[in-house]
């Protein structure tokens, strides 16, 4: 019986890691400069693969410190969107 709640339990904490998190413009505001950085890396390098498969149609030529001083400057205009679709609109069509 505890083998298997421990099973349980276990599953449930692998789901939950795998779960994404996403970010919003309050988590936003709370994270770190190096933190927003490899957020915005990471959504470069989802663009790249997208891009490299055939399946997107924008590029991102700017350096994820110029893309995180933007979306902080949308935030500080009153912006409410979400950092990933703030940065969406920063890519150029091909």
């Amino acid at each position: 019986m505890e083998a298997a709640i421990a099973r349980v339990v276990l599953l449930l904490l692998i789901v939950a890691a795998c779960a994404p998190n996403p970010v919003d413009r309050a988590r936003w505001q709370e994270m770190s400069s190096a933190e927003k950085r490899i957020y915005v890396e990471s959504m470069i390098g989802h663009e790249q693969a997208k891009a490299q498969k055939g399946g997107n149609d924008r590029r991102h030529p700017l350096p994820p410190d110029e893309c995180v001083r933007r979306i902080d400057a949308q935030y500080a205009r009153g912006d409410r969107r979400n950092p990933d679709t703030i940065f969406e609109e920063m890519g150029s069509t091909r």
